[in-house]
């Protein structure tokens, strides 16, 4: 018979040493991937980034490539194969290059730059690696319907063929003590004081939509889309506040798929007319729409899952999601709030920048994670405020070269009066998302320094100051970023802009500006947009550079109307000052001065009044905006032109306007 005292002690003894034990290994994990790929009959997996939804950022219970590879960033395609003396890749482009070399396992990961054109394509590689009859795997529900297809069809051209597990490989290798737990943060109203419409309104929008397309009914996918449709926000997502969830928009119903246990008798309510679902049942529910015949409508940035749930004879799936081109354009209501939003998070901008320069004069050492800190809590003051926007980008020197460098997995950089600091953070507002960047120096930068900071600025403002009529693409104002740059042989490697939600993901597409984006899904530029303007210039190891301000589409008046079509323009929403310390005022032309300095004043005028509590802060901002003076006026500027008094310097330029206007009256009179 057993001792049951020492069949408990032995028991306790394996929890202790099963609850102590250490996370697996890399080794361990390819160990256990390779091995269920072998029981499983494939000889290759892809591990995608995204989650069922597509969604750019995901939940720590769905970073399977992450978990998988090491890399932490947000964009990334994971491939492993069977054998075990093929390197795994992981390809991923030019704003985590920097990132994955650091993070991945030069052991076992080979690291492939997607931004390049000589990098091999991930079919290409397996191509190499595989051959023909052999079997690669791919979860459906986590990849895009042209993703799949891409992949199958050039597999195909090798004899490889693609597959849909019945059961995700790496959720079945990682460990349940491991894996975070599924999202089930608290959903709440978002108040039509904020929204602007309900959500009803917006349902009867959608069907519009749908009467004009010929569909039956529409499936809403992507998280960002059924948070603003249901005027719901929640924090399923780190830094975005949305939860899982799918919904389904037809002529006479409305469904919401959802874990049930999560409505609570407000939200019940407030969902009044909508069926509700399980979560799990959404696949199912498209299939039998279909099965009855119903044109459905499935955006082109559906998983794979949902789109091959419908049967080509009641598929619609050639327009892109109606509630996303709704969603980019934002109403009265949803402006007057983002204007107000910007201000306020600018107030918190600048109090933070007075913070870490007086904390460097006086010698206190404030590491990256404490500039980040920092601005939180000065956010997070606010009563609107609910997370923030993204992991802020807190960088100092070389550091600051990594595009999306991770300030939470690293952030021990001392800040100093002798290296660059960039500083890209925003937050979620109940009135807002917002996304600023700027790059200080707290010390003398060097030449070099100041002429990339000098140039990017003059991109900044080139964007901001451009008007175009409707129809025009993003694409085809990002030279103004750029050509500045161009001019000294500068450049950079991700896009000028993307576009921003309202209090939901602050990256939002459309709107987006990159000369190199061909997406068939792009839309014109239209009114109530906004977007990212962020030009910036990196030097690996030694110091980047961006600057970012975020700009609301609106209509402007011009001169002329060629064929009766608006014009429009980009007004700013952030108002923080720009690091004259870092400005070259011999490059900036009269425009862009005359730019600088109208946003200059309209720091002081939106800032000052919230400022009236701060004065030592309201001081250092006025101090921040002083007015430039054109390139003549500096005697350092090759433009500088002398004068022997002021009375020579005040009628200068009457006199040469004077001569000119002589002169051309002369040539009219002689020829």
């Amino acid at each position: 018979m057993i001792n049951t005292k020492l069949f408990s002690f032995i028991y306790l003894i394996l929890l202790l040493l099963d609850y102590t034990r250490a996370d697996l290994s890399m080794e361990e994990k390819m160990t256990k991937l390779r091995m269920k790929m072998k029981d499983l009959g494939f000889n290759a997996v892809i591990i995608p980034s995204e989650d069922e939804h597509q969604s750019e950022y995901v939940s720590k219970h769905d970073e399977r490539r992450a978990w998988i590879s090491g890399f932490t960033g947000s964009a990334g395609t994971a491939v492993v194969t069977e054998n075990e003396k093929d390197m795994a890749a992981l390809w991923t482009d030019s704003r985590y290059y920097i990132q994955a070399l650091n993070e991945l396992d030069p052991k076992f990961w080979t690291l492939m730059n997607a931004s390049e054109s000589s990098t091999l394509k991930i079919e290409q590689w397996l191509s190499q690696k595989l051959s023909s009859g052999q079997k690669v795997a791919l979860n459906a529900k986590l990849t895009s319907i042209s993703s799949w297809q891409n992949t199958e069809n050039q597999l195909k051209k090798s004899g490889i063929s693609l597959h849909n597990p019945d059961m995700d490989l790496i959720d079945s290798i990682w460990p349940i003590d491991e894996r975070p737990a599924e999202p089930n943060s608290e959903i709440k109203i978002h108040d039509t004081k904020f929204s602007g419409k309900s959500w009803k309104n917006k349902v009867e929008d959608v069907r519009k939509s749908l009467s004009e397309s010929e569909a039956d009914l529409f499936v809403v996918t992507s998280l960002d889309e059924v948070a603003w449709l249901f005027n719901l926000r929640a924090a399923d997502i780190p830094y975005n506040p949305m939860f899982f969830a799918y919904a389904i928009v037809s002529k006479t119903n409305v469904e919401l798929y959802i874990n049930k246990n999560r409505l609570t008798d407000p939200i019940i309510r407030h969902l009044d007319g909508v069926i509700v679902k399980q979560y799990d049942e959404i696949v199912d529910a498209v299939k039998n729409y279909s099965t009855n015949k119903m044109k459905i409508w499935v955006s082109p940035v559906s998983s794979y899952a949902i789109y091959t749930a419908v049967s080509n004879q009641t598929l619609l799936v050639s327009k892109p999601s109606p509630v996303r081109s709704m969603k980019a354009r934002k109403n009265p209501t949803e402006i007057e709030n983002l204007k107000k939003c910007h201000i306020r998070d600018s107030v918190a901008r600048v109090r933070h920048l007075h913070w870490l320069e007086t904390q460097i004069k006086n010698g206190e050492k404030i590491t990256e994670k404490d500039a980040a800190k920092k601005l939180e809590e000065i956010q997070a003051e606010d009563p609107l405020f609910a997370m923030l926007s993204f992991d802020s980008i807190s960088a100092v020197g070389g550091n600051a070269a990594i595009v999306h460098y991770s300030t939470e997995n690293n952030g021990q950089a001392i800040l100093t009066d002798s290296k660059i600091f960039l500083l890209d953070a925003g937050a979620n507002y109940q009135d807002g998302t917002t996304d600023i960047t700027r790059t200080h120096f707290f010390g003398r930068p060097s030449p070099k320094i100041k002429l990339a900071y000098t140039k990017v600025l003059q991109g900044s403002i080139n964007l901001a100051k451009v008007i175009f009529p409707t129809g025009v693409y993003g694409r085809a104002v990002d030279v103004e970023a750029r050509k500045e740059l161009w001019k000294s042989g500068l450049d950079y490697g991700h896009g000028t802009g993307h576009g921003i939600g309202y209090f939901l993901s602050v990256h939002e597409d459309p709107p987006s500006v990159s000369y190199n984006s061909r997406s068939t899904l792009d839309e014109p530029l239209d009114i109530g947009m906004v977007l990212s303007d962020e030009p910036g210039y990196y030097e690996e190891n030694e110091f980047g550079i961006r600057l970012e301000t975020d700009l609301l589409v609106e209509e402007t008046k011009t001169e002329f109307s060629f064929g009766k079509r608006k014009n429009l323009k980009f007004t700013p929403l952030n108002y923080v000052p720009f690091d004259k310390n870092l400005i070259d005022e011999c490059l900036l032309s009269t425009e862009q001065v005359d730019w600088l300095n109208v946003y200059n004043n309209q720091i002081r005028t939106y800032l000052g009044p919230l400022l009236q509590n701060y004065q030592q802060v309201k001081t250092f901002m006025m101090e921040k905006t002083e007015p430039f003076k054109y390139s003549h006026a500096y005697e350092h500027c090759p433009t500088f032109i002398k004068y022997r008094n002021r009375s020579e310097r005040l009628s200068f330029f009457p006199i040469q306007i004077y001569i000119y206007f002589v002169s051309i009256v002369l040539t009219i009179l002689i020829f």
